[in-house]
């Protein structure tokens, strides 16, 4: 009789675990959304890029601080108004020519025509005669590399008494005056071995390159 008990127990205690067991549900295997999105490529458009881009560069052109730098000579007072943007560029906007205090002449400078990073590269002179006419002209960094500049040069014009900007000078490269053959020479490096040797003469209110060396690969 006990036997059959104990059997009959069995059989509910067994009963009971398949019908447990028939009703676990085992969990779904979700995949987590941040491994999705980080597998996908985000493509972008042509327009969306150059949308960040401008907005970078806005970004980097912003003004941060503006000055002005001032030099006298030949019976005036030069006046270089400055502006340092974000990016560490600096620009010229004008330059005012004082005569007894009150402008006498503005000279105008491109926008975005300069390229100067440090304070200690803005250089300007008024004491140089670069045309040989027996003036002094006004002389502005326009660009500045590793080693090598070019300038702005306004010559003065006897007849007016007032300056006149030579664009034909911004294209020469580490200028220097010579006064004894009255000449201008330039000479810079392209590259650790290429060296460039150019004389220029002031020819018909022009700078005129008259001679050109190249030495090296």
């Amino acid at each position: 009789m006990k036997n059959i008990f104990f059997l009959i127990v069995l059989l509910l205690i067994f009963s009971c675990k398949k019908e447990d067991k028939s009703k676990f549900v085992a969990p779904k295997m979700t995949q987590d959304s941040s491994i999705i999105s980080n597998e996908k490529e985000v493509k972008m458009t042509d327009e969306e890029i150059s949308k960040i881009q401008q907005e970078e560069e806005k970004e980097r052109s912003q003004i941060i601080k503006k000055y002005t730098l001032s030099k006298k000579g030949n019976g005036f007072e030069y006046k270089v108004f400055c502006e340092e943007e974000k990016s560490g560029m600096i620009n010229f906007t004008k330059v005012n020519v004082l005569k007894s205090g009150k402008l006498f002449q503005q000279l105008k400078i491109d926008k975005d025509s300069t390229i100067v990073f440090h304070d200690y590269e803005v250089d300007f002179s008024c004491n140089e005669d670069w045309n040989f006419d027996g003036f002094n002209d006004f002389k502005l960094v326009k660009w500045t590399g590793m080693v090598d500049r070019s300038y702005y040069l306004w010559l003065y014009d006897k007849t007016s008494g007032k300056y006149k900007l030579s664009p034909s000078f911004g294209k020469i490269i580490n200028p220097v005056v010579g006064k004894k053959n009255k000449e201008i020479t330039s000479s810079y490096h392209a590259g650790p071995t290429t060296y460039y040797y150019s004389i220029y003469k002031f020819k018909k209110g022009k700078f005129v390159q008259t001679q050109a060396e190249v030495e090296g690969d």
